[in-house]
């Protein structure tokens, strides 16, 4: 994979749109071929760009493009293969009537959850020959989720692995006994074979999420102590989760007031990028945004 990542994770309403938005401009600007998609829910970056967007990419300037992921398509997708993979290894599944409980599967916790990783895999494998994608990312809860995701999902695939080959083992014991000698060859089981390719896919997302030399992590917060809490606790999940936070980004930001000066010691290892409030109106528009001054260089990410 050629690109790098950059994930732009916070609170709600602290600017991760509008800094993401930021900094993919400034990044195609430099000549640079940038992917911008919008994972959150609630998307913004119609109204930071005054554009339209939909889950196809559209070109915004020379190198840049722009889409907003439609989380729930990726739900209906996930439901759709689920069902499929359920269909193809339980062959009998007619005579219990199983396709009855199906539909069941879409009140399944945490499907929003893999709906976004499912959408983040998609793009990475879509645009892997761009220089840049970015991640404008849903508030806390879900984020931190979806991190999390590959790395839970490993442990319980590898548990899974082991009571299926344990399931084989019992029936080849049954299967020897019946017929007096040892079974041939045993066939590839299906369905160890799909644990093995979610294994393959959840291990490359999580080295990618938590390699520093292709993911950078901005940790947007605003001054207030509501976001400040909740950055303490972003910074500590994903700490946990083997993940670097590379900048804090204080939007609306007085750099040398009092607050900034306690985010600093609150934050003592991490990277503080300041982006003072617009004197007049928002941070809308190309014009604007192309106003703004990035407050660190191009060339660091």
């Amino acid at each position: 994979m050629n690109a790098r990542v950059l994930f732009f994770v916070g609170k709600g309403g602290v600017g991760k749109s509008t800094n993401s938005s930021l900094f993919a401009l400034k990044l195609a600007r430099a000549g640079k071929r940038v992917l911008l998609n919008s994972i959150d829910p609630a998307h913004n970056l119609h109204d930071i760009f005054q554009f339209p967007f939909d889950s196809k990419p559209r070109r915004i300037v020379p190198g840049l493009e722009a889409m907003e992921t439609d989380l729930d398509r990726w739900v209906k997708k996930y439901l759709k293969d689920t069902e499929r993979d359920f269909r193809s290894v339980y062959k009998y599944q007619e005579a219990f009537n199983l396709h009855r409980y199906f539909k069941t599967l879409k009140y399944s916790p945490g499907l929003e959850e893999y709906a976004v990783l499912l959408a983040l895999v998609n793009t990475l494998r879509r645009f892997a020959d761009r220089d840049y994608i970015v991640f404008d990312t849903p508030p806390t809860a879900l984020t931190l989720k979806f991190l999390a995701l590959p790395d839970v999902s490993l442990l319980w695939l590898k548990e899974l692995s082991q009571f299926r080959q344990l399931i084989l083992d019992k029936e080849q014991i049954i299967t020897r006994i019946r017929q007096g000698r040892k079974q041939g060859n045993r066939e590839r089981d299906p369905i160890l074979g799909k644990i093995a390719d979610l294994v393959d896919v959840y291990r490359g997302m999580s080295d990618l999420v938590k390699d520093p030399a292709i993911t950078r992590t901005f940790l947007v917060l605003n001054e207030d102590e509501l976001s400040l809490a909740e950055s303490r606790l972003i910074w500590k999940e994903m700490t946990n989760l083997g993940m670097t936070i590379s900048y804090l980004i204080v939007n609306k930001a007085n750099r040398g007031g009092r607050f900034a000066e306690r985010i600093k010691r609150e934050f003592p290892h991490g990277r503080l990028l300041f982006l003072p409030a617009m004197t007049e109106g928002e941070l809308t528009g190309l014009h604007t945004l192309d106003s703004v001054e990035l407050p660190l260089d191009i060339a660091e990410l």
